[in-house]
């Protein structure tokens, strides 16, 4: 096996094809193979068990666990499973894997076969899925360097594009466009753009997600579809109801609400454009079948004059009780900070509340690993349509 890998790499060096890497070995103790010519991995996508790539017969690969039915093994991001009943256990083997210098990911535009090189010759390990977002660890002239079942792989460049991230759209107030005169300097959206955005959203095949599969997926617990995008409301305000909930019903859609607890009616309000009615609890419980309902704190949605935003100085046990009163309201497991501000110690009273994620107003997308507390919001309010597409794509 050393021999064959050692003539693996120094053919590839001849070619300039793969990186100069000093290599560290791996102990492995647990192995498994195919018993037919191949073997589906499984994985959670968004809730749902898909099969996501496979591995082939004449190779080993590292378990790294299991339960009374699969074998886990590395996939990417996540723990890929494999049926018992189609493995067997393999020959304990030692590979050599390379350093993780991109820290990056790509999807395939189509099944993506992973290649090993010995001998000279080159020959597929596995597969994975197309549009599975999937890390590489290094990159040639030609291939992006893989890891799958805990050994390195080769994929062609040519058949991947760049992962984008998971775009988390930010909504206020929606009026119809006759209306909007009445909110012109502050984030209402009109409803003709609103529509346009969704229905583009809607042509182009997005999956619309819960912040609690963005989580999974950013502790890399879940996969998420290659065009996914959380569809995200602050305040709780009534247009929501009467504007946005129709269309993302018609459409199918998923998206959430930060709500300012506090604000929330014990009756419904009339709907007038000329103000701004807040949601009532009768309307959040008709809304469910579209919308989940996080927080926007209470009543902490304020700011002083000289002090600013009031999570960032009110004492600790205020704010808890704030948060805590929030929560009770919605069973909200995720916040939105107010006015997008936050800082370290705004994080520990949050956790400390029983958070488990939180949205800041910084632009960008969200990748598997990053701050659970720190996630991205991409606004979108008065712009243009190549705006809103250059977000999401």
């Amino acid at each position: 096996m050393r021999r064959r890998v050692l003539g693996s790499m120094l053919l590839f060096a001849f070619l300039f094809l793969l990186p100069y890497e000093k290599h560290a070995k791996v102990n492995q103790s647990i192995f498994i193979q195919t018993v037919g010519p191949s073997a589906p991995v499984y994985a959670y996508m968004a809730d749902e068990l898909k099969e996501v790539g496979k591995i082939y017969s004449g190779r080993v690969f590292q378990v790294i666990g299991e339960n009374k039915t699969h074998y886990f093994i590395q996939y990417g991001f996540v723990k890929g499973m494999v049926k018992k009943q189609d493995v067997k256990l393999g020959r304990p083997s030692k590979f050599t894997k390379l350093a993780n210098r991109l820290k990056r990911s790509v999807i395939g535009t189509k099944d993506l076969q992973v290649y090993i090189f010995q001998n000279g010759n080159q020959q597929s390990i596995g597969k994975i899925n197309a549009g599975v977002r999937y890390p590489v660890k290094q990159e040639t002239k030609l291939f992006y360097v893989v890891e799958l079942g805990g050994r390195d792989g080769y994929i062609y460049k040519r058949v991947t594009k760049k992962d984008p991230g998971v775009p988390v759209l930010l909504y206020h107030h929606i009026l119809q466009d006759k209306d909007e005169r009445f909110f012109r300097a502050t984030t209402t959206v009109p409803l003709s753009q609103f529509t346009s955005e969704m229905n583009y959203l809607k042509k182009q095949n997005y999956t619309t997600i819960t912040p609690r599969q963005l989580l999974a997926y950013v502790k890399k617990e879940q996969l998420l579809p290659p065009k996914s995008v959380l569809i995200t409301f602050d305040d709780g305000l009534k247009s929501n109801y009467v504007y946005a909930y129709p269309l993302l019903k018609r459409l199918n859609f998923k998206a959430t609400i930060f709500m300012i607890t506090g604000r929330m009616r014990p009756a419904p309000q009339p709907f007038d454009p000329r103000g701004l009615q807040f949601l009532s609890k009768q309307e959040v419980a008709a809304m469910r079948d579209v919308f989940t309902f996080e927080s926007h704190t209470s009543h902490f949605h304020l700011s002083d004059k000289k002090r600013g935003p009031y999570l960032l100085f009110k004492p600790y046990n205020e704010i808890m009780e704030d948060l805590k009163a929030s929560i009770a309201k919605v069973n909200a497991t995720a916040i939105a900070y107010p006015f997008g501000a936050y800082n370290e110690r705004v994080i520990r009273i949050v956790k400390d509340a029983g958070f488990t994620m939180g949205f800041t107003t910084k632009k960008g997308t969200v990748y598997p690993g990053d701050p659970v507390f720190d996630s991205h919001f991409a606004p979108s309010q008065r712009k243009s349509g190549g705006f809103f597409v250059s977000i999401v794509e």
